[in-house]
């Protein structure tokens, strides 16, 4: 499923000649996650609603020169909550929320120091603080300049 999830995550459609029918119905059943990507001078700011999902159900990876972000987990329906002893027989009337796995590919506009980089859940939203990466002090080198001679061809043979 994870290569599925990839495969969403760069863009793969459904109808797209690199799926067979069987896998594109579990590419169209994983979701997409929504989020809100922040940049100030020095830090970019993720923010993404993953209410349902648990420390352990949620993973984010930095890869390439560290500037993609992905981010994958699962979210539960919270039926332990409503129903603590055993679920009824039942049956929607509505049903908008987004439950099971989600997978989001971020490309950043610049590559983070993942040293520093953080990932917290709190009240079901994961939010990412991922500082820039500095560009480092390149090392300045003058030359001296000097006048060239033009040697005289060797006529001696």
């Amino acid at each position: 499923m994870a290569f599925l999830q990839r495969l969403k995550g760069k863009g793969v459609r459904s109808g797209d000649k690199l799926l067979s029918s069987d896998e594109e119905s579990l590419v169209d059943k994983v979701a997409q996650l929504d989020v809100d990507v922040y940049q100030t001078e020095s830090i970019i700011v993720i923010y993404a609603q993953v209410a349902g999902a648990d420390m352990s159900d949620v993973k984010v990876t930095i890869e390439g020169d560290a500037d993609i972000v992905l981010i994958e987990g699962v979210k539960h329906r919270p039926e332990y909550l409503a129903f603590p002893k055993k679920k009824p027989n039942g049956s929607f009337f509505a049903e908008e929320c987004v439950w099971g796995e989600f997978y989001r590919r971020i490309i950043l506009p610049e590559s983070v120091d993942i040293k520093l980089a953080d990932a917290k859940i709190k009240n079901g939203s994961l939010v990412m603080t991922l500082p820039l990466l500095k560009p480092e002090e390149k090392e300045k080198v003058e030359l001296k300049v000097t006048r060239s001679r033009a040697s005289k061809p060797d006529t001696k043979k």
